[in-house]
């Protein structure tokens, strides 16, 4: 069979319109490029120290006058910015570097970046979208000891492919194991919380699942104010997960997190007491990685198509 281009182009076009099967989850945007993005309103302060930080840190600036302040201390050995750290407004930093923490060669701290406010603004407004849909009504209640597991397959999936939970109540001590598996779909799992959520014990995924694909959704409120408050102290132990509360305030002491933490509203927001986050590294979209390869088949079709005509 004869390959032209137009027919080649036409393939491409085509595998695009079709690619649905690609589009699964929650999309992030370009806050996945962070590990902590802080609200900032009402010029209240984020702290961090005792810990590390990997993956970009951002300071919001939500009226485009008020500068939120990030507190570090604990020493430099102990309080580390593997990150770059952005702020939306002036830079507003407590703390000297080399004596109250460390900031790894190749990072900086700077201010007036546009995007930072841009991406909380769509995180909120995905917090706001997500936190309206049905979810499957999920109580979670695990003592020191045990472990729960939840398969992402009995949530209800909407039509972004993500399988949805309504959280009713919440209780998970330390000692204690969630373990969230992943459906052979590839669907994401977004967890809503409509209380106060307070996080103890191992969060553990399976199935395939990455902290990208699993949102705990804080719930509440409007307006960086009224929503329900999140706290992670797992008395050392990790979680996974991107977590986001946009309208509550936020604590997180002697935790280690794998994923992401995302909200904060108009409160100082803690970050304390040998916790560490760690955000994984952004990776393309599905569709992105899969028209890559389409284009370079095409191409490699073209080839063989003009090689194949010079022959005849």
């Amino acid at each position: 069979m004869k390959l032209t281009r137009g027919l080649v182009f036409g393939m491409a076009i085509s595998a695009y319109l079709g690619g649905s099967e690609f589009a699964h989850s929650f999309d992030l945007g370009d806050a996945a490029n962070f590990a902590v993005l802080f609200e900032g309103g009402g010029n209240n302060h984020l702290s961090f120290n005792n810990g590390t930080i990997t993956g970009d840190l951002g300071i919001g600036d939500p009226s485009g006058s008020t500068t939120a302040q990030l507190q570090l201390s604990g020493g430099a050995a102990n309080t580390i910015l593997n990150v770059n750290v952005l702020f939306g407004g002036a830079v507003n930093v407590s703390g000297t570097v080399g004596t109250d923490y460390s900031i790894t060669a190749g990072h900086t701290i700077s201010g007036g970046h546009p995007n930072v406010q841009a991406d909380l603004n769509s995180l909120n407004s995905l917090s706001s979208t997500l936190g309206a849909e049905v979810g499957m009504s999920l109580a979670i209640n695990v003592g020191n000891g045990g472990n729960q597991i939840v398969n992402a397959s009995s949530g209800i999936l909407d039509g972004n492919g993500n399988r949805v939970f309504s959280v009713s109540s919440l209780n998970f001590v330390n000692g204690a194991t969630l373990t969230i598996n992943g459906d052979l779909a590839g669907d994401s799992v977004v967890f809503n919380f409509s209380a106060d959520a307070n996080f103890g014990g191992t969060i553990l995924l399976g199935g395939g699942l990455t902290s990208d694909q699993v949102l705990f959704n804080i719930t509440g409120g409007s307006g960086l104010t009224g929503g329900h408050t999140l706290a992670i102290s797992s008395n050392g132990e990790t979680e996974t997960g991107t977590f986001l509360d946009p309208n509550g305030a936020i604590q997180m002491n002697h935790s280690v997190l794998f994923g992401r933490l995302f909200g904060g509203d108009s409160h100082d927001e803690m970050i304390v007491s040998g916790a560490s986050v760690f955000a994984p590294d952004p990776v393309p979209e599905p569709r992105t990685t899969a028209l890559l390869a389409l284009g370079l088949a095409c191409l490699w079709l073209v080839r063989r198509a003009r090689i194949q005509h010079r022959g005849l």
